[in-house]
């Protein structure tokens, strides 16, 4: 009678251990459960990258179980969700320039007026340098929302780039929403920007979508399920950032550049949610644009930082993601910088007219001397 029991209970674990390594059994097995009446088939499989599937039959019933995944590694991303990133995009890219166009000219408030059309023209470039900074953020977060699963977009780097997103479209919904405070003329009653009606609610609701679609998938990539565990989670990614802020190389100078783009953002960040007139650093808008501008500094940050991270990993020219970024940086500068060229040697209104910008000559011109590091070449980090 011993010897029976003792069988029994060596095969009741031959059963169990078997069902714990479902993927790893043979090409087709038929496994035991509590009874013999319920049968359960495995067909192993492969996924696109290599990681095991097993089919599972229970009861005429099938699921999946994916060997070694994390929550919700077995989904795939909504085929949508790329073309909501696109969506989103050029609705923030519109609102933007809208933005830029409604506020930089004559007449705004009633009769506060642009001294030249060059003044108005090369403001408006100038601020314009954030295009490419959207555009390509947004093209990078489509391209891995097209992948098989949610990989990519549970790395670093997407999880960053979609909670600075998140947070640079909040921050210019917000601006929209208060802006008669924010571009108040002081001692005048005045300001320079005040939406009402349908085009604050177009403007509010483009930034909005973005954000909102940006937030989403953080969340849904985000390692912790619990909301409340979120903010530490925030928290210390940005304590981690900024101690990460020192290139790893002095050495390389493209992992310098990158560094000190980072850095170089983040301080013009600062300067444009501060006081007057420091807050005319580096958009040279006044208080037309205060409180706006600064929002995509921060984003363009944020993707400086994935650049100097990937020149430290050697991925920085072979990963697609890198390049779509790097163009972007490269194209704020080359927008921005020929705005700055324009309003020195173009604009007839040079320096008068450019009041806020001579009380800061010295942010002015190491804002212009640290822009023009997005133009050096990443070639050094093959």
């Amino acid at each position: 009678m011993a010897v029976l029991k003792m069988r029994s209970l060596l095969a009741a674990l031959a059963i169990t251990s078997s069902t714990a390594r479902i993927g790893s059994i043979g090409p087709r097995a038929v496994l035991g459960g509590r009874s013999m009446r319920s049968l359960a088939v495995v067909e192993p499989s492969s996924t696109t990258d290599g990681r095991e599937v097993a089919e599972l039959r229970t009861n005429n019933r099938w699921t999946t179980a994916l060997r070694g995944g994390a929550r919700g590694a077995a989904a795939k991303p909504p085929a949508a969700l790329r073309w909501a990133y696109a969506a989103c995009g050029a609705a923030t890219t519109v609102a933007w320039t809208t933005v830029v166009r409604t506020t930089i000219r004559s007449n705004q408030p009633l009769g506060m007026m642009v001294p030249t059309f060059q003044h108005g023209l090369f403001a408006r470039i100038g601020a314009m340098s954030a295009a490419p900074i959207i555009v390509t953020s947004v093209a990078a977060l489509a391209s891995a929302a097209r992948d098989t699963n949610w990989d990519r977009l549970k790395t670093r780097a997407s999880r960053r780039l979609n909670l600075a997103m998140a947070t640079a479209c909040l921050g210019n919904a917000l601006w929209v929403g208060f802006a008669p405070v924010l571009t108040a003329i002081p001692g005048t009653g005045t300001s320079h920007q005040a939406y009402a009606g349908l085009t604050r609610a177009a403007l509010v609701g483009a930034y909005g979508a973005a954000s909102a679609l940006s937030a989403a998938v953080w969340a849904k990539t985000c390692p912790e399920t619990n909301p409340l565990l979120w903010p530490g989670r925030v928290a210390d990614g940005c304590a981690k950032s900024l101690y990460s802020l020192m290139p790893a190389n002095v050495d390389d100078s493209v992992n310098v550049k990158y560094a000190l783009l980072t850095a170089s953002f983040l301080v013009f960040t600062g300067l444009g949610l501060g006081s007057f007139p420091l807050s005319v650093i580096p958009s040279w808008t006044a208080r037309r644009l205060r409180g706006a501008f600064p929002c995509w500094t921060l984003l363009a940050a944020a993707n400086c930082l994935t650049l100097k991270e990937a020149a430290e990993d050697g991925s920085l020219l072979k990963d697609e993601t890198c390049k779509t970024l790097a163009g972007g940086v490269a194209g704020f500068g080359g927008v921005y910088l020929a705005s700055k060229a324009g309003a020195v040697f173009l604009d007839p209104s040079f320096p008068k007219s450019y009041h806020a910008v001579v009380m800061s000559p010295a942010w002015a011109t190491a804002a212009i001397v640290l822009v023009a590091f997005t133009l050096k070449p990443d070639t050094a980090a093959a």
